[in-house]
């Protein structure tokens, strides 16, 4: 009772911290690979596009975008223009109505762990008290990342899995047995590969034990049988897949723009058939392609090929991701130990055993270290690593670890890294971006200035990626500029705050209009601001801001108590006029 309990008030605060909101701000992507996409297609605001949806080449699907942030943008849209709520949209309703989708799809993984738990004989609430006390859980996704509907899926696809070869080795057999679930599997495998194509790492395990089992039940490890059962999931598979490709060819104009082909007279059907495959998108095929080029993947940051095995493992998941790999290889050991103490088995004995070890529930710890560890290895054949990547892996972790270490034993560890990773992730990590951008839509929407169409020129410097719809813009007001100078040289932004200048001097700018110049930065970069030259004032200061490019001096921050390193602040450029010059 304890431990439901403990699962259902953790499970509240996931929400909960959802509509806080976090301020946390762990990677762009998690902004511009759905909602600034969707903000701008469905709202019609100013964002930005990164070269993932360019028209050109492709290379994330819009499916899902369009199922989540499109479909949360829509019941905002339609709440607004009901009038009930009054102005709903705002940086704040853009930032939470997406996440609130994402964190509520987030407890699909509490579904399934409960389920897979249950089937593999292991206690179920220990199990979830470890899952939802995670940061992963409590931050990560809580997030619109498609890394979370990776998980949603991975974990659903475990559970698919388990179902049918549980049921499978259960009780005697009596001809064939269709295994109901394939149907299933095929849609989400095609899901989870046009969603990333990363998942068929994550496949690979539990499909080869899917695949390995015959029609009675039998455990049967050989490539014939795999042919055969792949058969059984390819109608689901390419019906999906089907899906996918057509929605992102109507969305990205391929199949429509250049439509006269489908108006001509004498055309056959295979004619037809070679029109269309011609203007179909396959959208992770260029993903793919893209990411086999080295110098793309550097030019997003490269890393050591055991990145994801040792760092982005223990930032994940601590102590736990330990105590998986040691038992691991323990487990491995003690089967080559015990291989070569026994005499070489024939064929069919080999057969035999494996289908004994997988029949039995115990045995089901060398699956699970393979469905762990295998992506792992995978994602490692890739340069650039993000923790991200393998959130996935959370639910065969949580499952593993409860009967391989004390869960109360270790208890004040695990709750102190998941504080700390929750706060640092949650809180810290550019924690002053999301805040000060709806503290700059009040600016902007404030006093009637969009009446005015004062210019507003927005400097973003040192900092992330700013998501421009959360400003709240529509696209048609070209009176304001958002300009992101990333981790330029002091000279670049001296430059650009000059030239700025220099044009509000040159142009004619009416008695009610005036320009507006922001700079936001971090305070670490605050003393590079000063040598510019630039006059300029603080608007409003937000705390805390951890940025690890521009990470703050410690010596300062303790010994002088020099906290503003850990701020980030709106700069306003003071302007003089050419009369107060002369």
């Amino acid at each position: 009772m304890a431990l439901k309990l403990v699962w259902l008030v953790l499970g509240v605060v996931r929400i909960l911290w959802c509509l806080a909101p976090q301020t946390g701000y762990i990677h762009p992507d998690e902004f511009f690979q759905s909602p600034e996409i969707m903000a701008g297609d469905i709202l019609n605001l100013k964002t930005f596009r990164t070269w993932e949806f360019n028209t050109s080449y492709p290379s994330r699907s819009v499916f899902f975008p369009l199922v989540t942030a499109g479909f949360s943008f829509t019941v905002l849209k339609a709440l607004h223009n009901s009038g009930l709520f009054g102005n709903i949209i705002n940086s704040y309703t853009l930032l939470v109505f997406p996440r609130f989708f994402l964190t509520c799809l987030s407890f699909i993984l509490d579904y399934s762990v409960y389920h897979l738990a249950r089937i593999w004989k292991v206690d179920p609430w220990n199990a979830l008290m470890l899952l939802s006390g995670s940061h992963v859980m409590l931050v990560f996704c809580t997030r619109t990342f498609s890394n979370l509907i990776e998980a949603d899926l991975f974990a659903l696809l475990l559970l698919l899995v388990a179902m049918d070869t549980k049921q499978s080795n259960v009780g005697p057999h009596t001809g064939k047995k269709d295994r109901g679930n394939k149907h299933l599997i095929g849609i989400v495998l095609a899901s989870g590969f046009f969603n990333r194509p990363t998942f068929i790492g994550y496949a690979v395990v539990p499909m080869l034990l899917w695949l390995s089992h015959d029609q009675k039940g039998t455990f049967q490890f050989s490539l014939k049988r795999i042919v055969i059962n792949c058969f059984s999931v390819l109608i689901s598979a390419i019906a999906t897949s089907f899906l996918f490709i057509v929605t992102d060819a109507l969305y990205f104009g391929s199949l429509l723009s250049k439509g006269d082909w489908l108006l001509k007279d004498g055309n056959t059907v295979h004619k037809y058939i070679v029109d269309i495959s011609q203007h179909l998108v396959l959208t992770p095929v260029n993903l793919i392609l893209y990411n086999l080029d080295q110098k793309s993947l550097v030019a997003h940051g490269s890393h050591p090929w055991f990145t994801h095995l040792t760092l982005n493992s223990f930032l994940l998941f601590g102590c736990l991701h330990l105590f998986v790999v040691v038992s691991g290889i323990k487990m491995i050991v003690s089967k080559f130990a015990c291989k070569a103490n026994s005499h070489t088995p024939c064929k069919k004995h080999l057969e035999n055993k494996l289908s004994s070890q997988f029949s039995s529930t115990s045995h089901f710890d060398i699956y699970l270290f393979l469905v762990y560890l295998i992506p792992i290895l995978f994602l490692s054949l890739f340069s650039h690593q993000e923790p991200r990547y393998i959130v996935p892996l959370i639910v065969p972790l949580v499952i593993l670890s409860v009967p391989k270490c004390d869960i109360f034993q270790w208890k004040v560890i695990i709750v102190l890294f998941n504080i700390l990773g929750s706060v640092f992730f949650g809180c810290l990590h550019q924690g002053g971006l999301i805040p000060s951008l709806s503290h700059l839509e009040k600016i902007l929407h404030s006093n009637n200035q969009m009446a005015q169409q004062n210019e507003y020129n927005l400097i973003f410097y040192h900092t992330y990626m700013p998501p421009r719809y959360l400003l709240n813009v529509k696209s048609n007001q070209e009176f304001i500029r958002i300009i992101d100078l990333g981790g330029s040289d002091v000279h670049v932004l001296n430059s650009t705050v000059n030239g700025l200048l220099d044009n509000s001097y040159s142009k004619h700018i009416g008695k009610n209009q005036k320009m507006n110049i922001y700079i936001i930065a971090p305070g670490t970069v605050q003393n590079a601001i000063d040598s510019c030259g630039i006059n300029w004032k603080t608007v409003k200061s937000f705390f805390p801001h951890l940025t690890l490019e521009d990470p703050p001096d410690l010596s300062s921050l303790l010994l002088k108590n020099d906290w503003n390193q850990l701020s980030l602040y709106i700069f306003e450029v003071i302007i003089k006029s050419k009369n107060s010059e002369m």
